[in-house]
């Protein structure tokens, strides 16, 4: 079995394991050691990678098979990223990004990372992490990591771009609690969805709407109730209404309520939202209960709070 439970000084250093191959570039080398041994005559301590496009920007991976010295990688494989388009006029490339090495036993990948996003700029072009793993486990046969003097990095890299969507969530009722009551005369006479008169909140037309028969999955088995938004067109583009609310069925006996609470994203394309399975009609239709008195129903919602959500940019 592998020993992936490195220990190492950088705690900050996450190692996972996973089984899909890296998104944007792989680096395969044969003769490990030969490599090795030519960096270190001629003085150089690291190994790079091919070039490689990721985010529109072209990198290179930087291997210390010894480690970074210089870096605090002493006795670690030492792993960096290279930014090959160097900025000018002092722009820079803000980037987060994983390695990968092989285990080739297992056919899955080590991943290693510190979660941060780094600023590639004309005075920085290289970011990596210096304790990637120890030189011992790297060539610990059980791990596969180095097989038969082979062995196979990579990288994922994800630029961040600047172009962000500012969104603002805003309480837009001023008041406290607003309730409707809508009694719904000759309830037994109803047939098809019915809709009470408009009612205004926050300048905005709403309406409830029941049907005495149930909807969908409520169709013969329960009352179905929904509060609609009569006008939503300025809810577009990333518009959006969200409203905390109650809807109920009173008792008109007790003057108790069944009621649910409930919150609802209201937009051009969604401008109804409540319960196809609102109130057994069982419940409704119980004489022992209060829901149903002289053949009327009272529906009641009372909306607690409402934000309106809106893209600046």
């Amino acid at each position: 079995m592998p020993d992936y439970t490195f220990e190492v000084a950088n705690t900050a250093v996450v190692r996972s394991v996973r089984e899909k191959e890296p998104s944007d570039f792989r680096f395969e080398i044969e003769s490990f050691q030969a490599l090795v041994n030519s960096a270190v005559r001629t003085k150089s301590d690291s190994i790079e990678s091919s070039e490689f496009n990721a985010g529109g920007y072209s990198w290179v991976i930087v291997i210390y098979p010894n480690g970074n010295k210089k870096d605090n990688g002493a006795g670690h494989v030492s792993l960096y990223l290279r930014l090959v388009n160097k900025p000018t006029g002092g722009s820079s490339v803000d980037a987060s990004f994983m390695f990968f090495i092989l285990d080739k036993e297992r056919e899955t990948y080590i991943t290693i990372h510190d979660g941060k996003a780094r600023k590639f700029d004309s005075g920085h072009l290289e970011w990596g992490i210096s304790q990637a793993l120890p030189v011992a486990a790297f060539h610990d046969a059980k791990n596969g990591l180095l097989v038969y003097d082979s062995c196979s990095f990579g990288a994922e890299v994800y630029v961040v771009n600047n172009t962000a969507t500012f969104a603002r969530l805003s309480l837009v009722q001023k008041e406290t609690s607003r309730t409707t009551t809508w009694p719904v005369y000759d309830f037994s006479l109803l047939r098809n969805e019915t809709y009470s008169p408009i009612f205004p909140i926050e300048d905005r037309p709403w309406r409830l709407c029941l049907y005495p028969k149930g909807n969908l999955k409520g169709q013969g088995r329960y009352l179905s109730l929904y509060l609609c938004l009569d006008d939503a067109t300025d809810l577009t583009g990333g518009r959006k209404l969200y409203v905390e609310c109650v809807l109920s069925v009173r008792d008109q006996r007790s003057g108790s309520e069944y009621q649910k609470p409930v919150g609802f994203w209201f937009d051009m394309y969604k401008d109804r939202h409540g319960f196809d399975d609102f109130l057994p009609l069982a419940e409704l239709n119980n004489p022992q209960k209060g829901y149903k008195a002289n053949d009327t129903v009272i529906i009641e919602a009372t909306i607690n709070e409402m934000f309106l959500l809106t893209e600046i940019s």
